[in-house]
């Protein structure tokens, strides 16, 4: 059994509608329609879905009464990361055919890229009442998360074993139900105390949202009792020495082990998803009891650096190119090269000490300025020494990728770099967050304006230099 990851940020994929050629335009439709088809199938990048967006705009010259010709160009734009330009194709659809669920999910996305929330939520509503269906469930769910109506989100968020393609890594056979029927769900109180079966809480999506989660442990933990029957973490293999080291208030008798890659191991307790604790035990974005990383060995904060700061630099987000999807947020929250220049080069000149953090290909983006820092981090180094290493700096600077996430749960400064369109769990403005107290926000004030977002964070290293938290 495989489990396919799926996007958590601005939304699941939008449906593109294939069509048959009509016989009044003949070959043409055909091969146009075709040439797109097959470029849908290969495109990875927003110049490629921008063609694909000019050719719906061919297309809609041949049927100009054919809405769902519209949505799919509003489809392509969206992935094109032009958020301004899909809301026009959207609300033209709709204009045309007020009932498309598509059209209504298409808008809603769009307005939560724009940041108008509670305009996304009440489109997301209406085409809910047109077709229940999974996606815009799952989108809106984490809209209101972001608009902090957490426990609402949460709950429609149970919906993702539905999204289409979407296998769990574990099914609902021995799924822990949480607290007693006779507490209130979400309060994160009852249980009791030591009673159950032995408890096995796996990961999901990505490392991210398992370094983000990992706070609902503690409360878990309080809840289950110190007699209770062992807990067993199965997570990602490169996180397993980590959460070994760094969860020091978990029970002895907790294991921390691997993903298999050929499938989930034998388990004969209860099990349920670390994602699924939010809505089960209540209390975000921090429940009381947080479990947050922890070791011993790591050396104590400067509280107020003096000297030469020490800044780590993550300027690439996870780069998972087979998903439309996910290669949208892969190449909107990373750095291009000439803002990772700008980045570096202004941080050395404020007199900065910069080590590379970043993982995989992306390393060698900043070749051109290897000469501007002071070290790489291994490319074989795990979590555990990952974060070994940014327990030694005064600061991390990052996009919005797994990195930005471990330093937060270190509870260690981290400055985060957000495109316009940021994930709704960063809300729609502000530089502060309530998931993680040591994290500021600079954000894109336009889509694609990443050097305003980076003079705005040189600026404020020139104002003073991080506070540990």
């Amino acid at each position: 059994m495989m489990h396919k990851p799926y996007q958590t940020a601005a939304g699941s994929q939008p449906n593109s509608v294939k069509f048959a050629p009509r016989s009044e335009n003949g070959d043409k439709q055909y091969r146009l329609l075709k040439k797109i088809s097959e470029q849908e199938d290969k495109a990875t990048t927003p110049v490629a879905w921008m063609e694909i967006a000019n050719g719906y705009e061919q297309a809609r010259r041949l049927y100009p009464d054919e809405h769902k010709l519209v949505v799919n160009q509003g489809n392509a734009l969206w992935l094109a990361d032009c958020p301004v330009e899909a809301l026009a194709c959207y609300q033209e659809a709709l204009q045309m055919q007020p009932e498309s669920s598509l059209a209504h999910r298409g808008l809603a996305n769009v307005l939560t890229d724009l940041g108008k929330y509670e305009a996304a939520d009440r489109a997301y509503a209406l085409g809910l009442r047109l077709k229940q269906d999974p996606e815009t469930i799952w989108n809106r769910s984490q809209l209101l998360i972001g608009m902090e109506r957490y426990q609402e989100g949460y709950e429609l968020a149970e919906c993702r074993w539905n999204l289409h393609a979407v296998q769990p890594w574990r099914g609902d056979a021995n799924r822990w139900p949480g607290p007693s029927a006779g507490d209130r769900r979400g309060t994160g109180h009852a249980l009791n105390k030591g009673a159950g079966r032995p408890l096995l809480v796996w990961s999901e999506q990505g490392l991210g949202d398992t370094l983000q989660h990992l706070r609902w442990l503690g409360p878990l933990q309080a809840i289950r009792g110190p007699g209770a029957p062992p807990l067993v973490l199965e997570v990602e293999g490169c996180l397993v020495s980590l959460l070994e080291q760094a969860l020091p208030n978990l029970v002895p008798n907790t294991r921390v082990v691997a993903k298999a890659k050929e499938g989930p191991m034998d388990w004969e307790g209860e099990q349920i998803s670390l994602l699924s604790l939010p809505w089960l035990l209540g209390g975000a974005p921090v429940p009381d009891q947080a479990s947050w990383l922890q070791a011993d060995h790591w050396p104590a904060p400067r509280r107020r650096p003096a000297g030469k700061l020490h800044i780590g630099l993550v300027w690439a987000a996870g780069k998972k190119l087979e998903d439309p999807v996910t290669a949208r947020e892969y190449w909107r929250r990373s750095l291009d090269g000439a803002a990772l220049g700008r980045l570096i080069e202004g941080l050395v000149e404020r007199g900065a000490e910069c080590v590379s953090l970043q993982f995989g290909e992306d390393r060698e983006q900043a070749a051109p300025w290897s000469d501007r820092l002071a070290e790489r981090l291994s490319p074989t180094a795990d979590f555990a020494a990952t974060a070994d290493r940014v327990a030694e700096l005064d600061l991390v600077i990052s996009v919005d990728t797994a990195m930005a996430h471990l330093v937060g749960a270190m509870r260690r400064p981290v400055w985060m770099l957000l495109p316009f369109s940021a994930a709704p769990r960063w809300g729609a403005e502000g530089c502060c967050t309530g998931w993680y107290e040591s994290m500021r926000l600079f954000r894109q004030p336009r889509p694609g304006d990443w050097p305003s977002a980076v003079d705005g964070m040189l600026a404020a290293i020139t104002t003073g230099p991080p506070s540990q938290a």
